[in-house]
């Protein structure tokens, strides 16, 4: 998996789901896995005002080896047709713990971090870190569309003791429209969109 990647130069160049109540045993119980990997997850089309980051679908990957997710968009007709902006990832693995554990955090011309997650908010490690590089760093990485028309980005971490482990999981996903770049425009306000609605979860997807 590729090291700290700068987007900018990497597109250049190639639930609500109904309330857990869990008691917290030691150590904690199997998450309940409601879908089978892999498993596709629909958004309305058109929710928000501008398209470019109208997330359309996603799809849950999760095997024994690496968890895939894949966030689909409408696609743009112009090549490079990129908005400044930001799509998060978040990923519970723990069905005794309120909210996510990890996530996957991508910044338009800028860079991409995969992260430990409390409340809603990434929080740097330095298995995860990149001053100086973590030892887990190498398990994570993005892929996207090679006609560079943003219509999906995958999102990918490998399983590995002592970085990121999970039997089933289940996601939330947002994005972040801040502006554009041709021709150069900065919003108000950003406009926002999300996978059912904000903080809400997919069903539990197991592993496969």
């Amino acid at each position: 998996m590729n090291r700290t990647i700068a987007l900018a130069a990497a597109l250049l160049l190639p639930a609500l789901s109904l309330p857990l109540t869990v008691a917290a045993p030691s150590p904690a119980a199997p998450a309940p896995a409601d879908v089978a990997s892999p498993a596709t997850f629909d958004d309305a089309s058109g929710d928000v005002s501008n398209t470019k980051l109208d997330i359309r679908s996603v799809t849950v990957k999760n095997t024994a080896k690496k968890l895939v997710v894949r966030v689909t968009f409408p696609g743009n007709r112009r090549v490079f047709d990129f908005p400044t902006g930001n799509v998060s990832v978040f990923i519970d693995t723990d069905p005794a713990r309120a909210g996510a554990e990890f996530g996957h955090f991508m910044e338009f011309w800028s860079d991409y971090r995969f992260a430990e997650v409390s409340r809603w908010r990434e929080q740097p490690t330095p298995a995860w870190g990149h001053d100086p590089e973590g030892r887990c760093v190498d398990d994570a990485g993005l892929v996207h569309d090679k006609g560079h028309h943003l219509k999906w980005f995958q999102y990918v971490v490998q399983k590995r003791e002592g970085c990121f482990t999970a039997g089933a999981v289940r996601v939330a996903v947002s994005t972040m429209n801040t502006g554009d770049l041709e021709p150069y425009v900065e919003y108000p306000r950003p406009v926002m969109d999300y996978l059912g609605g904000k903080h809400r979860w997919t069903d539990w997807v197991s592993q496969g």
